[in-house]
């Protein structure tokens, strides 16, 4: 079976729904497109500071478009949500905290945008389930085709 990032965005953009919104806010609307460009690029970002399969990252980001795009970026890597982890993204816009560093949001954007970060073939053992679980509603609204309304 396809990964989970696969079959909830990249499947989308490629049978379609390219130009259908996938994130409605205060700010606008972004497309199916947009957002696989958006999380490709963070999850490249991730991938340049060390990040694969298995890292633990501690989201503290509220609802809103940056918690998706992160949480789709986590996909594409299969790094692993803990709220215990050393490594952080945090706040409003994000900052990635790594022992002692700090990454903005808009940075990891830029950095990402060079060497975005493809949909895997299949996720690790127990993964979908585990991101199912931690973030239901992002993953079954875009499974679906639909739209996600935030707000911050």
């Amino acid at each position: 079976m396809a990964s989970l990032i696969h079959r909830v965005l990249d499947r989308h953009v490629i049978h379609g729904l390219a130009d259908s919104w996938a994130i409605q806010d205060e700010r606008g609307s972004m497309s199916y497109a947009e957002l696989l460009h958006e999380s490709a690029s963070v999850a490249g970002a991730f991938r340049s500071v060390g990040m694969v399969a298995g890292t633990e990252l501690q989201i503290d980001v509220p609802q809103g478009r940056e918690l998706v795009v992160a949480v789709l970026a986590c996909a594409r890597l299969g790094v692993v949500p803990q709220d215990d982890a050393a490594l952080r993204l945090a706040g409003r816009p994000p900052v990635l905290h790594s022992d002692g560093d700090e990454v903005s949001w808009d940075l990891l954007i830029q950095a990402g945008r060079t060497d975005p970060e493809p949909a895997p073939a299949n996720d690790p053992d127990g993964y979908e389930g585990l991101m199912r679980a931690a973030y239901p509603d992002i993953f079954s609204t875009l499974e679906a085709g639909g739209t996600i309304s935030t707000s911050t």
